[in-house]
């Protein structure tokens, strides 16, 4: 019989942890989860509802390096749903501890400071892959598949929008976390233009995406984001001069978050607004334009899981990627983004198993 594998998943009990959480339990009959989380309540009521030994829940302090190294001694991956600032303390712990990690992005800066932690996972025979969501994520590798094939591209831009069958009472609503929504508005994103990367002021290059349906057309605008740190380092050798990213945001919700922003308002009263996916009804596609070809992800929500479509297509790779590692698909070691560490066509398969479509167009 198969060893069990034994995922350790910070933040178990937020929004993304707990999809991650049904994903590998029910991926595998030998995996087993330790929910952890410093939401105590939260935690236990979520292992409960698993009833099944395979599912435990811990109290954890991402804040006490020490405690955190404990709770990861004996784990096959360290799942990290945490917020992008504690990655680093993350990565720190697993290499004590001697335990693989994947994480869900870094907004950029934090990716590339995680990057300089590769040899200490190498000299450790540990592997890392970092930024391993939806975007960044899905994206890198979707962006590396095209990229390899057409071997010599010029371009690479990235757009995710998406699109609600619901009508939310609040117009305000977050279906994410409002912290990095804040980070993304207000900090200069990363741009990759002739050849150099760049910052340019935020909230600017509004385009008017138009997506298949059931999305068709949506407002996007460039956002400071994960995949420009590293795409244009991978694939240096295709001469790649171009490459950003624009995320779907409706244009008054900006500006009602700006002006609250510039008001006083605090997280404390942004994240009561963090939208919960009951009955949820929506459809998300992430796309990437490799010179002329377009591969689109199509994903929806999952109300069994009471999971919207940007649940599941941020929380199923990072699933993936973590098996992988359990069961040695993936045995690059160091830090690396998924473009480097994960093989493409298998990760596919994978997304495919979860209802997620991938569709290539290619332009004439």
């Amino acid at each position: 019989m198969e060893n069990k594998r034994q995922f350790v998943l910070l933040g178990g009990a937020g929004t993304i942890g707990r999809i991650v959480a049904r994903d590998l339990f029910e991926s595998h009959p030998n995996n087993h989860i330790l929910l952890a989380d410093y939401n105590q309540e939260k935690i236990r009521t979520l292992a409960e509802s698993f009833k099944d030994s395979r599912v435990q829940a811990k109290f954890v302090d991402a804040r006490q390096p020490k405690n955190l190294a404990n709770l990861l001694n004996g784990q096959s991956v360290v799942i990290n749903c945490l917020q992008h600032t504690f990655n680093l303390a993350v990565m720190e712990a697993a290499l004590a501890a001697g335990v693989h990690y994947v994480d869900l992005g870094g907004l950029f800066s934090w990716t590339r400071k995680q990057l300089k932690l590769d040899k200490k996972f190498r000299d450790k025979e540990l592997t890392a892959v970092i930024g391993i969501g939806c975007s960044p994520g899905i994206t890198n590798l979707l962006a590396s598949y095209v990229a390899r094939q057409l071997r010599k591209v010029n371009s690479i831009k990235i757009r995710v929008g998406s699109v609600d069958f619901r009508k939310p009472e609040n117009k305000l609503a977050f279906s994410y976390s409002p912290q990095t929504i804040f980070e993304e508005l207000t900090l200069k994103p990363w741009i990759f233009r002739n050849g150099r990367f760049c910052q340019i002021t935020p909230r600017t290059g509004w385009e008017l995406t138009d997506f298949a349906k059931p999305v068709g057309k949506v407002w996007t605008v460039r956002t400071r984001h994960s995949e420009i740190a590293t795409l244009p380092l991978s694939l240096k050798d295709t001469g790649l001069k171009h490459c950003d990213f624009k995320v779907g945001f409706d244009r008054e919700f900006v500006k009602e978050v700006m002006k609250r922003l510039r008001s006083g308002w605090t997280i404390q009263e942004f994240n009561k607004l963090l939208m919960l996916a009951n009955n949820p009804d929506d459809y998300e596609i992430t796309r990437v334009v490799v010179d002329n070809v377009t591969i689109d992800c199509h994903s929806k929500a999952k109300p069994k899981w009471q999971a919207s479509a940007g649940d599941i297509d941020t929380a199923s790779p990072i699933s993936i990627a973590a098996q992988m590692i359990a069961n040695g698909v993936i045995n690059r070691r160091g830090v690396s983004p998924p473009e480097i560490a994960v093989p493409v066509l298998s990760f596919l398969v994978e997304l495919e198993k979860r209802e997620m479509k991938i569709r290539t167009t290619t332009r004439k």
